[in-house]
């Protein structure tokens, strides 16, 4: 067992960002010299392998209903939602915020702050705390095997294939930082960031949970892995973990920020790099498009649209399926990277990631009108890097008849928890603007 000590998170309010992860688990952390417990000999039934992920950056465990009680009091006073478990070293806690996609003015405002107080040594709203990790944990030695093999991963490449943790016998605990998904579903993760000796970001590991959690990291591990290499925009995998206790996956840390309005000349290059141009499809055989009609069928008010798309021939395309500045990171140089496949298709619909982008982009980060977007949609479908990308896809003619499908899909089978209503009005004004000329965009 070894004890580290770490600096825990700001909790400040901020309406987009980090969720009070550990008190969606069941488990609280405590400051200081009191954070003593074993997890060897914690019988709460949380694995030991998760237990042991996020002890690194500083949590140890108890199911006692007043001690988790008197955390989310804590958490929720004040409508905090920001938790993101820092280093202490100062270097590798500014590394930790670059995990955080803030949206919102605000949020970006609140994490420049806390960047340049962790760069003068001010940690500002952070407290000590202490932890107990146990060097047995497949997920704690696969944590370390990132350190041990950061020249360029091709030790990890290497086990990746056979979908296990590469042999390695664990050393020091290395420095590590956590990103805690949003824990009010079953479906939480948690992205580590795994630094180096000399405190520099190697690697990420995405882990989970409960049942469904690691049925998303699986999926995802695996998409990744069937990619051929060097797609733009995509990471590669470096290495996977399956173990009775935990699943994970890691790739390369992208450092960067989310695109930003004047920062998306790159999108039309990235999706017309995933168009597979020589391999055509038929609609009604991407996978998506069973659900669709499954979801619709006793709701006949877009039966037309579906019935012009179904038999229609297009290039099939890598499909992301949340193509959004959220899950997108522009490096310094311009570049994007795309992450959080665990939806991605290899034979997905064309332009509905495009689709995606502008419309939840201004449902859920602008807050835009229906009415301004639907001056959006009709701007980008007159836009010539999208009248390329249109050509090049095979959808020319199709593109007001994909657009209502796209948002018939969010409503009727993503179903989201937020923004489903101005989806389904943007629907309904889209459907009723395009009922008498479904094919002029052409």
């Amino acid at each position: 067992m070894r004890r580290l000590r770490c600096s825990a998170g700001l909790n400040d309010g901020i309406p987009l960002g980090f969720k009070a992860a550990v008190t969606g688990l069941g488990f609280c952390f405590r400051r200081g010299d009191e954070a003593s417990a074993s997890l060897r000999g914690l019988n709460d039934g949380i694995p030991l392998g998760f237990k042991a992920a996020v002890t690194g950056p500083g949590f140890c465990f108890s199911r006692r209903a007043s001690e988790v009680s008197a955390l989310l009091r804590c958490r929720r006073r004040g409508a905090a939602k920001l938790l993101n478990e820092f280093p202490c070293q100062g270097g590798a806690a500014v590394a930790c915020l670059d995990l955080y996609p803030a949206q919102s003015g605000r949020a970006r405002m609140a994490r420049a702050l806390l960047r340049g107080l962790l760069n003068v040594g001010l940690p500002f709203g952070t407290e000590k705390i202490a932890v107990s990790v146990s060097h047995e944990s497949p997920l704690v030695r696969f944590l370390g095997s990132m350190e041990k093999d950061s020249d360029g991963g091709t030790h990890l490449r290497a086990n990746a294939s056979a979908g296990q943790a590469p042999a390695y016998t664990l050393g020091a605990v290395p420095t590590l930082g956590i990103l805690a998904g949003n824990p009010a579903n079953d479906t939480q993760r948690f992205l580590v960031l795994v630094f180096d000796a000399q405190q520099k970001p190697i690697a990420v590991v995405k882990t989970g949970l409960s049942n469904r959690a690691r049925e998303l990291v699986r999926k995802e591990s695996a998409f990744l892995a069937s990619l051929p290499a060097n797609i733009p925009g995509i990471p590669g995998r470096l290495a996977a973990l399956e173990s009775a206790h935990a699943d994970a996956f890691a790739m390369r840390f992208f450092p960067g920020d989310s695109p930003t309005a004047s920062r998306q000349t790159e999108m039309p290059g990235v999706l017309s790099s995933w168009l597979a141009v020589e391999d055509k499809t038929v609609i009604s055989e991407t996978p998506d498009w069973p659900r669709l009609e499954a979801a619709v069928r006793s709701d006949g008010r877009l039966g037309g649209v579906l019935e012009r798309l179904r038999g229609r021939t297009v290039c099939a395309a890598i499909q992301h399926g949340d193509f959004a500045p959220w899950n997108i990171k522009v490096s310094a140089q311009g570049k994007w990277t795309v992450l959080d496949w665990e939806r991605g298709q290899l034979r997905g619909i064309p332009a509905w990631d495009w689709f995606h982008y502008v419309i939840q982009t201004g449902i859920l980060v602008a807050r835009a009108q229906t009415s301004a977007l639907v001056g959006q949609l009709e701007g980008l479908l007159a836009n010539e890097w999208f009248r390329q990308y249109a050509l090049r896809a095979g959808i020319i003619g199709s593109e007001r008849d994909l657009i209502l499908a796209y948002l018939l899909h969010v409503v009727e089978v993503i179903n989201p928890a937020e923004g489903l209503a101005p989806n389904r009005e943007l629907l309904d004004a889209m459907a009723a603007r395009w009922a008498k000329d479904p094919g002029k965009d052409s």
